[in-house]
């Protein structure tokens, strides 16, 4: 009941938060951290319920970036039907490629991932009649629901828009990890021998949660093209990989709430440390080897450890 009641809280504080400003800038970071942090839920799914590392979920972001732009400005596909297009051929993709690499485990299917990312992306890089290669694609016009007052061109819309595709994704995801195929996931995850002497079919739940991952990064690829109007291939390099991998670890994986405020963070650290430059990079790495070090589980487990902690302290005071 308690985080019934906290989640509730915090969609409605969330809910209400742009409109406490008037800065388009706030407005603008709020639009990428509910973006990066539907991206971060979506690797979440990989890396925190099926315990598999992956290099190579940025390029279904690029997809979903591509796919969604291609559809809406070459064939008039727009709105709701090209973030639905997006999602489904990266999930598309994702099928392909999760057959293929979930056959195999720990390292080799990172090293397999990684791959198929650096192939996406030097076919995005070259494939000049279709991508524009490195010089992208510009002046991308703005999401379109059917009407005039239906078409997002501000900063405010687009974060009401991307906040409500994080709020659905969380509630389907929470459903899905409490429902029996999420305790499949998390079977699969802790004992892939146990979970299969039950009668789990791993491979079958690993590709079910890869695709799904997919769907949802090629959505959140579509929303950030739309948003800033201009897409690269660099959508698809390691910075972005990296920096979704930022995202759920510091945030916590395998939680809801972790990746959301691991992408709070990202942003928020981004644009703070801007002044300098590339040694960014150096400070997120520090981040994220502190956070492997020190917090395990993420900020989200310094919750938990205060949380218990007092319930632990008014048991006692009970009792005595």
């Amino acid at each position: 009941m308690t985080n019934r009641f906290l989640s509730i809280l915090a969609i409605a504080v969330l809910a209400i938060l742009p409109t406490l400003t008037g800065s388009s800038y706030l407005h603008h970071l709020m639009v990428l951290w509910m973006i990066f942090a539907l991206m971060a839920l979506s690797l979440n799914i990989i890396i925190g319920y099926l315990g598999e590392l992956t290099f190579g979920h940025a390029a279904f972001f690029g997809i979903g970036a591509y796919a969604g732009v291609i559809f809406g400005m070459d064939y008039g596909v727009g709105g709701v039907a090209a973030l639905i297009i997006a999602g489904a051929i990266a999930g598309l993709f994702g099928l392909v490629i999760g057959y293929v690499a979930l056959r195999i485990v720990g390292p080799q299917f990172a090293i397999l991932t990684l791959g198929f990312g650096s192939i996406i992306y030097t076919i995005t890089n070259y494939w000049v009649d279709v991508t524009r290669g490195p010089m992208g694609i510009t002046n991308i016009p703005p999401l379109s629901l059917g009407t005039e007052w239906l078409t997002f061109t501000t900063a405010k819309q687009y974060f009401y828009l991307s906040f409500v595709c994080v709020v659905i994704f969380a509630y389907v995801l929470h459903a899905l990890v409490s429902s029996r195929t999420g305790r499949a996931f998390i079977a699969t995850r802790e004992n892939p021998q146990l979970a299969s002497s039950i009668g789990i079919d791993i491979f079958r739940m690993k590709l079910l949660g890869f695709v799904v991952a997919t769907v949802v990064a090629g959505v959140a690829g579509a929303l950030y093209a739309h948003y800033v109007k201009v897409i690269t291939p660099e959508l698809m390099g390691l910075q972005y990989m990296s920096a979704f991998v930022i995202m759920v670890i510091v945030g916590g994986r395998g939680t809801i709430v972790g990746p959301i405020i691991g992408a709070l963070i990202y942003v928020g650290l981004l644009e703070l440390l801007r002044p300098l430059g590339a040694m960014r990079l150096v400070i997120f790495a520090a981040l994220l080897i502190a956070s492997v070090i020190f917090l395990p589980g993420g900020l989200v487990s310094l919750w938990r450890k205060v949380f218990y902690r007092r319930g632990s302290a008014g048991d006692v005071a009970k009792e005595a």
